[in-house]
């Protein structure tokens, strides 16, 4: 069909496609059901996955059309996010066929397709599920690439326009629910994969044997007029044609051509605040309805709503705080409700992203969550990095649980694997990584070397005056470990360090379950987080985590001017008034202590007194 043959779409015509269309789909649907050509075959399957890769072919996702059809193109970038799912990690026996609609399944609104775009009578017009004949394509060429068979394959009769020129092996595949399909074949074993990065379509084929001639895709010949070329003709698009007195012709929406960013909160750090409001004020924002079940105490200001148009769910957020609250109390199940509250709300926020939603900024939390969903399939991402990767905080705390044994805190939970590998994958797809964290955006750099990191300044917050330490002369020493009795936050090295030291221990948080943990300390008196003038009287403040994230206690204290010995997992490498320990250390601990107390305007002991007293060794 030429540019000059092209005429209007009529709703005659229209009807006669919708009826031949409905008839075929019916009768292929009867063959099928009394005897059918396919089966589709489980995703998921592992026993090909190290296996060589035969062929891969790659497209872009949004360069496609013109800027006028990007509501289309977004679209079609969703429906491929759905479809990819029933592809990925497919593994189909020797000789069985892969039949593109027997595989996917009908595409409904209700699985979350979306109006994308499709080629019909030499016009691009919005239908749903438009877009699928991108992932067709792709299939039919890496096939053909690889050796494999086209049972079945069917041409496009036009192209879209501004598309890309294809490879000079591509195949071209269309196919329409259900009767024009794509079936694949081939001698052995063969593994599919499907992913999509930011700006691409990514199709792999893996198998460890291959046929010796690839197979040559079946030619689909058109009739041309004489001295006609033997390309496709372009296609229209109904977003920006012309033609304005056509049937299907619909104003354009209001979408941005470059898409739009949603930001995806569970907590706001004043870091992440300020980070937010200099480059994403314009963004869609959603996070959860901050809430305490003790409804009667007011909110402290960090929870407070900030008056923004966030998206908030309010039965999502209500279960979690149930849920967190049902098993606070339950060592180990305690971490696991924190991560099905995480699950719930990320896949509360992923049902409420849009096809034009290219840019998302996520935290952490919710990363492995929407990985797993593919939620993030398509788009750029940009993660708000509060803590180091699941994988390595469970490496160090299994090298503390060898150091202490005896201690079950240190062993009590561990994410599950599928999580821990979902959430590596994320991060190895994220182009921006922001922290504040210094080790964190260290290990970030290695861990995700494509992406670039941005590493933010902690922010100190307001002291009053009556928080300066008070000097006394008839005391020992107060020294503030700021965190509850925990093995993962040091307090096992710093019950090691402090034996035989007169002084005093003022613990923030919550007792041990050990009685011993404290022993040959002769004052410790535990806060249990009540609040208060905690900093009144300190010496140093101290807290040789293995892991911590939010060193909010210690800020508080550099604000008013304490000195602070911290291990590396702090992350508040380069700030002044911070002495540095390797977590783990008891004798470097130890020193950094009696560094830190014997300047301290607070200090009733001399440096040389510290020298005497006996050394000890980790129980």
């Amino acid at each position: 069909m030429s540019a000059e043959a092209w005429q209007p779409p009529r709703r005659i015509d229209a009807v006669d496609f919708w009826l031949r269309s409905r008839l075929l789909a019916t009768a292929h649907a009867l063959r099928e059901a009394l005897r059918p050509s396919a089966r589709r075959w489980p995703g998921g399957t592992q026993a090909l996955a190290d296996a060589p890769v035969l062929a891969q072919y790659r497209t872009a996702l949004w360069s496609d059309g013109r800027d006028d059809e990007f509501p289309l193109v977004a679209g079609k970038v969703q429906n491929l996010r759905v479809a990819r799912r029933a592809f990925d990690a497919v593994e189909v026996p020797a000789g069985e066929v892969l039949s593109f609609w027997r595989q996917l399944g009908r595409p409904g609104a209700g699985r979350g397709f979306v109006a994308g775009r499709e080629l019909r009578a030499g016009c691009v017009v919005p239908t749903l599920a438009g877009g699928l004949c991108q992932l067709s394509n792709a299939l039919a060429t890496a096939a053909a690439r690889a050796g494999l068979e086209l049972v079945e394959r069917h041409g496009h009769t036009a192209r879209v326009e501004q598309a890309a020129e294809a490879a000079d092996d591509a195949v071209d595949a269309t196919v329409f629910w259900n009767y024009v399909d794509l079936k694949v074949r081939a001698r052995h074993d063969w593994r599919l994969e499907v992913e999509l990065t930011a700006t691409e379509l990514v199709l792999r084929i893996r198998a460890r044997s291959s046929l010796a001639v690839p197979v040559v895709p079946p030619g689909m010949p058109r009739v041309v007029r004489k001295g006609a070329s033997q390309a496709l003709p372009t296609a229209r698009g109904c977003l920006s044609c012309e033609q304005t007195d056509c049937f299907r012709h619909r104003p354009s929406p209001l979408v941005a051509q470059q898409g739009r960013t949603a930001v995806l909160l569970d907590a706001v750090t004043p870091e992440f605040a300020r980070y937010l409001d200099a480059h994403h004020a314009g963004a869609d924002r959603m996070q959860p309805v901050p809430m305490r079940l003790a409804f009667w105490r007011p909110l402290p200001a960090a929870l407070r709503p900030d008056g923004s148009a966030a998206i908030r769910p309010w039965w999502t957020s209500l279960r979690r705080a149930l849920w967190q609250r049902l098993w606070a109390r339950h060592a180990g199940r305690r971490q696991a409700s924190l991560i099905d509250g995480q699950r719930w709300l990320a896949l509360a926020f992923a049902a409420r992203l849009k096809p034009e939603h290219t840019q998302l900024v996520v935290d952490q939390a919710f990363l492995p969550h929407l990985q797993q969903t593919g939620a993030l399939d398509g788009r750029r991402i940009t993660v708000l990095a509060g803590a180091l990767p699941m994988a390595e905080i469970e490496r160090r705390l299994d090298a503390a649980a060898r150091q202490w044994p005896e201690d079950a805190t240190l062993r009590d939970f561990r994410a599950a694997p599928a999580l821990v590998r979902a959430e590596g994958a994320a991060l190895a797809r994220a182009a921006a990584l922001v922290t504040p964290h210094a080790e964190t955006a260290d290990h970030l750099s290695l861990a995700a070397p494509q992406a670039s990191v941005v590493r933010l300044d902690w922010v100190q917050p307001a002291v009053q005056s009556n928080a300066q330490p008070v000097a006394t002369s008839d005391e020992p020493p107060l020294i503030v470990f700021a965190a509850s009795s925990l093995a993962r936050k040091g307090a096992r090295e710093l019950a090691a360090a402090l034996q035989g030291w007169p002084c005093r221990l003022r613990v923030l948080g919550s007792p041990s379950g050990d009685t011993q943990m404290w022993r040959g300390i002769d004052r410790v008196d535990h806060m249990e987080w009540r609040g208060g003038d905690w900093l009144r009287g300190a010496c140093v403040v101290v807290l040789p985590a293995h892991v911590e994230h939010a060193p909010r206690a210690l800020l508080r204290a550099l604000a008013a001017h304490v000195p602070v010995v911290a291990s590396t997992a702090c992350g508040l490498a380069g700030l002044a008034g911070v002495r540095q320990v390797k977590a783990g250390d008891v004798e470097g601990l130890r020193a950094a202590l009696r560094a830190s107390i014997a300047t301290a305007p607070a200090a009733t002991i001399t440096h040389a007194d510290l020298q005497k007293q006996p050394a000890a060794t980790p129980s």
